[in-house]
C-alpha cells in the first residue's frame, strides 16, 4: 500500500496537475505532503480530493494499489453471493473466509461474514432456519449494545436476524430498519431495502406472524419495480400466495407454482428450484395436514 503523500502524487499526475495548480493548499504544502514531511489532516485529504473531483473511497482504492482490502474484499464477494441457491460459491468463499480469518483473527467484520455463510450452510444440510449458532449470538451481544450501528453492521445483522426468536427479531428488525434509511444512498446499486423486507417478509412466514410477513412483502413491490428487481417481486409475490395458501385458500397454490415458472420463463432455472424447495420443505403439507 503507498502512504497517503505517494498516492496524492501518482493521483496529481494521472490527472495532469503541477503542484502549483491546488488552490485549497500551497505548492509547498503540496510538495511536503507528497514526500511524507509532513502528516495531513482529514479535512486537508478532503479539499484535495474535491480538487481532484475524487471520492474517498476511490483514492483508498488507488492507495490500495487499484484493489480493496482484504476484509471489503470478502464483503464484496459475500454480497454477490446469492447464498441459498449457489452453495458452491458459498462453498468457497467460506474456505477463503477461514484462511484469511487463520491470519486475521481479529477482524470481526470477516468473521461476521464467516459466521453469516456458516449459518446458511447449516440451513442449507439442516433444511431449517431453526438454527442454534452460538457464534451469531456472539456477534449479536457484540453489536447490540453499540448505539448506532455502521453500514457494515447493519448488512451484517439483516443476514443473522432470521435465525432468533421473534422477540429478539422483532428488536433487530426495528433496528435495522430505522438504521439502514441513513444508508440507501451508500451503495445505490444495492437496493438493501428491497431485499431487506423481502427477507423480512420470509421471517415472518416463518415465524406464523403472516399479518407482519405480508405487510412487509407489500412493502417490498413497489421497491422491485423502482429498482426493476424482478427476480425479489416474483418471489414476493410468491409469498404473498404461500401467505393466502397457509391462511386456507388451497387455490393459492397455483400463483405459488405460476412464480416458479415464471423463473424458468426468466432463465432462472435455480431460483425456481430454491423457491420449490422451500415450497415442498416448509408449506405445502400445513394445509393438506
Amino acid at each position: 500500500m503507498k502512504t497517503v503523500g505517494k498516492t496524492i502524487r501518482h493521483i496529481r499526475k494521472m490527472k495532469g496537475m503541477r503542484q502549483k495548480d491546488f488552490t485549497s493548499i500551497t505548492q509547498a504544502g503540496i510538495a511536503n505532503l507528497e514526500s511524507s514531511r509532513s502528516n495531513i489532516t482529514l479535512d486537508t485529504l478532503l479539499n484535495i480530493l474535491g480538487e481532484f473531483e475524487m471520492s474517498l473511497r476511490e483514492f483508498v482504492y488507488i492507495q490500495n494499489d487499484y484493489k480493496l482490502s482484504p476484509t471489503d474484499n470478502i464483503f464484496f464477494d459475500f454480497t454477490n453471493t446469492k447464498n441459498s441457491i449457489d452453495r458452491e460459491q458459498g462453498n468457497q468463499l467460506l474456505e477463503h473466509m477461514i484462511a484469511y480469518l487463520a491470519e486475521n483473527p481479529n477482524d470481526f467484520i470477516a468473521y461476521c461474514m464467516y459466521v453469516i455463510e456458516d449459518v446458511y450452510l447449516k440451513i442449507t444440510e439442516q433444511n431449517t432456519y431453526d438454527i442454534d449458532s452460538p457464534a451469531a449470538k456472539k456477534v449479536w451481544e457484540t453489536l447490540n449494545p453499540r448505539p448506532e450501528w455502521s453500514y457494515q453492521e447493519v448488512f451484517i445483522m439483516s443476514k443473522l436476524f432470521f435465525i432468533f426468536p421473534v422477540d429478539i427479531g422483532r428488536e433487530m428488525v426495528k433496528r435495522i430498519e430505522d438504521r439502514m434509511i441513513c444508508y440507501l444512498d451508500y451503495y445505490k446499486d444495492v437496493h438493501f431495502d428491497a431485499t431487506f423486507y423481502m427477507n423480512v417478509g420470509k421471517y415472518y412466514i416463518h415465524k406464523n406472524r403472516l399479518d407482519l410477513a405480508k405487510n412487509y412483502l407489500e412493502k417490498t413491490i413497489p421497491l422491485c419495480r423502482k429498482y426493476d428487481k424482478v427476480l425479489t417481486e416474483n418471489d414476493a409475490y410468491a409469498h404473498l400466495a404461500i401467505i393466502a395458501y397457509l391462511e386456507g385458500n388451497k387455490e393459492a397454490e397455483y400463483e405459488v407454482l405460476d412464480c416458479m415458472e415464471k423463473y424458468k420463463s426468466m432463465r432462472r432455472p435455480e431460483h425456481a428450484k430454491d423457491l420449490e424447495s422451500d415450497w415442498n420443505t416448509f408449506f405445502k403439507e400445513k394445509v393438506l395436514n
